[in-house]
Parts: structure tokens; sequence; C-alpha cells
């Protein structure tokens, strides 16, 4: 607080802890506000309303005043700070009075006396200060980063802010796709596709396979059916032969036309599992060989000669041999290798398709694609949002990079807790204190001052010279620094 302006502020002011300086009855010579430049009838009515009538007010402001100013009047501190009001207000409180310029003596020779001496102070004043003064040192700027890394191999799908906007906790910055998660949905894709590939091929060797045993199976299936046909036909073979011989005896012959439609009108079965025979009376008959008379000669199976020349009906039958009568453990045994067959061919399809994996193949790739779904259905995004509240210093990525696991995406300055590192040489540490006051040179020729926080016992690198360094960081003290990029950098003018 600077007493001369406290000095000329009229009567009924209080300290606020908000505001500073305030009034709650307005004084009777309010200032126009309005001639700060960047406060224009709104700040100003909202200042009075807050007990602020006077430049001197303002020129008091500090930090914590300016923080709370700004958030009165929703706008940001840095507009307060860049545009001075402090500044403006201290220089409207006390005007220069015209007509203060001071008239040159009357006489020359006291002029150029004055002159001279004040040339001579002023060389012996530069050079008393010369030998006590230290070289300049310079400092960056710097502040307190949080820095946002990548947390997996991804890819970056939007960006939601830039660089120097103001960001809060919980503010969604980033939004990323997981490159892995990509990767195995074109891996569990290609495995999809070649399951698909296989189970075709599979299904098409099945088919061919199940054809050819099925042909197989249909021909033994019909030998043993024809077989069992053979077995359940009456044997007419002695009878035929017999007729046979009393048609010879007449001289009776069959005509071909006769017993070619005979033929004709017999069963299938019997056309093509049997002999035909035909008697004098042009009336064939069909006779199934079985397996046993095909093995047996005729002349075995006919009675002699002499027996077969008589005119009795019962002259004429010969017995039948006893290999031609059929055996029920042969019949029984063919229908077993019928239903057997039947049974097979009914689960070839099965059979063959388990054989050539075609089942193993139909569930692979259902549980493939059901686990490609799946995966699909699973959420590949990744929201980076802010974890602290500060100012976006640098965005390093745009959308559509990859960002490899580990990188630094986005930084975020604490622009409340700025400071600057000066890289002293040891040999000059012990003329620095904790809490020593300096003076800085920002950008602009702009001068501020700072406070010696942290005197380290460790020097930290070396410089070109080759003298060693110890960084020396320096707070803010006074007036706010103005807001100029961190990494800036400023001078160190004095040491106090």
């Amino acid at each position: 607080m600077e007493s001369p302006i406290i000095a000329k502020l009229p009567r009924g002011h209080r300290m606020d802890r908000q505001f500073g300086i305030v009034y709650d009855v307005a004084p009777s010579q309010a200032d126009d506000l309005t001639l700060i430049d960047g406060i224009r009838t709104r700040e100003a009515v909202l200042l009075n309303q807050r007990g602020i009538y006077l430049f001197g007010q303002i020129a008091l402001w500090r930090h914590r005043e300016i923080v709370e100013i700004s958030g009165e009047l929703q706008i940001p501190v840095s507009r307060i700070v860049d545009e001075g009001w402090m500044e403006q207000a201290r220089s409207l409180s006390h005007p220069v009075p015209a007509g203060s310029a001071y008239d040159l003596p009357a006489s020359a020779f006291r002029t150029i006396s004055l002159l001279v001496c004040a040339l001579l102070v002023g060389v012996f004043t530069i050079y008393m200060l010369g030998r006590h003064r230290n070289q300049p040192l310079t400092g960056v700027l710097s502040a307190d980063i949080t820095s946002i890394r990548v947390p997996a191999p991804s890819r970056l799908t939007a960006v939601h802010v830039k660089a120097g906007q103001e960001v809060f906790s919980g503010q969604p910055l980033l939004t990323l796709e997981k490159l892995e998660h990509l990767s195995m949905l074109e891996d569990q894709e290609r495995t999809v596709r070649k399951l698909t590939q296989e189970l075709k091929r599979a299904e098409a060797q099945a088919k061919i396979e199940a054809e050819w045993r099925t042909s197989e199976l249909d021909r033994e299936l019909t030998e043993v059916r024809l077989r069992i046909a053979q077995r359940k036909t009456p044997t007419l073979y002695q009878q035929t032969r017999t007729a046979d011989a009393s048609n010879s005896r007449r001289g009776t012959r069959v005509s071909p036309v006769s017993a070619k439609a005979t033929l004709a009108s017999l069963p299938a079965k019997a056309r093509a599992g049997g002999l035909m025979f035909f008697s004098g009376s042009g009336q064939a008959s069909p006779t199934p060989v079985a397996p046993a008379l095909q093995s047996v000669p005729v002349r075995t199976a006919m009675a002699p000669r002499e027996s077969v020349v008589s005119d009795s009906p019962a002259a004429d039958l010969v017995p039948v041999p006893a290999e031609a009568a059929p055996a029920d453990e042969q019949s029984q045994k063919l229908h077993s290798e019928e239903t057997r067959l039947l049974s097979l061919r009914e689960a070839l399809p099965s059979t063959v398709n388990e054989a050539m994996g075609v089942i193993s193949l139909k569930e692979q790739l259902d549980e493939a694609s059901s686990y490609l779904e799946s995966m699909k259905s699973v959420s590949r995004e990744i929201h980076v949002n802010a974890p602290v509240y500060g100012v976006v210093g640098q965005v390093r990525y745009r959308q559509g990079d990859d960002l490899p696991n580990g990188e630094i995406m986005v930084r975020i300055l604490h622009t409340d807790r700025r400071y600057i590192m000066v890289h002293l040489p040891t040999r000059r540490v012990t003329e620095m204190q904790a809490g020593q006051e300096v003076e800085l040179m920002f950008p602009g020729n702009q001068e501020f001052r700072g406070q010696i926080v942290d005197v380290p016992m460790l020097a930290d690198t070396t410089g070109s010279s080759g003298d060693t360094l110890a960084a020396v960081r320096i707070e803010p003290v006074g007036r706010l620094w103005p807001m100029i990029p961190v990494g800036s950098q400023v001078d160190v003018v004095s040491l106090r």
C-alpha cells in the first residue's frame, strides 16, 4: 500500500478483504472511472456497486483484489493486467501540473558549470556503481506444468482445445482410438475369413466323399436285396424242366414271339435275378436262381433221362436238392446286412462331415464370429480430460496422428504458479539469500519485481565457460507479471 495515495483519499473508506479499500457511501467527488482505458460504462457501474469510486482505490489493487474484481466483472485477469488499470489509475490520481518546466539559468557560464558538474557526478556515480554491480543475469519464465501422456498406442481422432485456452478440471481435451483394439479387430476379421474359406473347402470335399460313399452303399444294398428276393421267390426249376421234357415228347415248340411277350410281362426282379424257362404250352415261368443252385451243375439238379419220359404228372416232378432250400440263418444274415447298410447310409452325411472336419470348422467359425461381434460392440475410444485447472500450453499432435505409448500429448500450465529460473554461477550464490528482492526486465522493457525463494546448495549444470551453475528460483512480488509465453527470456537487472 502506498501511503501518499491513501492520504489523498477522502474519509469514509474501509478495508474490505475482497476488494481492498471501499466506500459504503459514495464520496462527494467521485472520479470518472471510464477515463481508464478498458473500463466502460458497464464496468464502472459494477465497480461503483462494489464501493469503488476513485482512481486511488484502483491504484492500490494487488493480486487478490484483481482476482476478485475480475470474477465480479466476469472478465479475465489477464485483461486487467494487460490494459494496465492500476498504472492508469496511479497516473490519473497524480496529474502532472501544467507549466512546471524549469527555466534555464540566465547566465551561460552558470549553465555550462552546472552541466560539467552533473557530468562529473554522473561519471563518478557510474564508476562507483560499476565496481559493485554484478553482471546482469538472464532467467527463463517457467510455470508448474502438468504433462498428459499417451496411455496406450492410439490414434488421435478429435482435439477439443487449442494452445492458450483456459481449461478446468474434468473438461474434455482429446479423444483417442486404441490402435491395439483396431489391430485385434483386423486380426479377428482375418481369422473369420480364413475359417470361412476352410469351411467351404471342407464342405466341398465332404460332398464329393458322401456322393462316392453313397453310391458304394447303394450298390451293396442292391446286391443284398437281390439275394433276399431270390430266397423269397419259389423255385420252379424242376417243374419247368418236367414241362419242357413233356413238350419235347409231344413235339411242341415254344414260339419266340410268345416267349418274348411273356418275358416282358414278368416282374423286373424276376427278369434281372432269375432264369427264364419255357414250357411246351407257350408260357414262360421265371425262376430265380438261388446261390446254392448256381453252384450245382444242371445235370445234378435233374433226374435221369428215363424218369423224365413219363406220362404221369407225379413222374414229371424231380425232388429238390437239399442245397436249394433257403436257410433261415442265411436269410437272417442278409436281413442284418441290409439293416446295417441302411443305418450306414442314413448316418453317412454326418459321419463324412465329422471326418472331413466340417463340424469342427463350423464351431470355430461361430465362436470367432461371436467374438468379433463382441469386440465391435466394445468401445475403443479413450476420452482424455483435464486433470487440473490451467491454460493449455501445447498440443503436440494433430487429428489423425498415431501416438506412441508414453509420449506427451498436452501440457497444461498453471499460470497462477509462475516463476523464473536463473542459472547463477556458483561463485555468486553467496550474494543471494532467500527472501531477497530483485528487479526484473520483461520483454518490451517492462520492469517488475521478484523475490528469491530457493537458493540451492548443489550445482545443477556446467556452463559454456566452464563455470558450474545453480538454479535459483524467483517468484513474483508486488504487481502481477505480464501474461507472456512460458519459456520467454527475462533479465535480472539488479539485486537489492
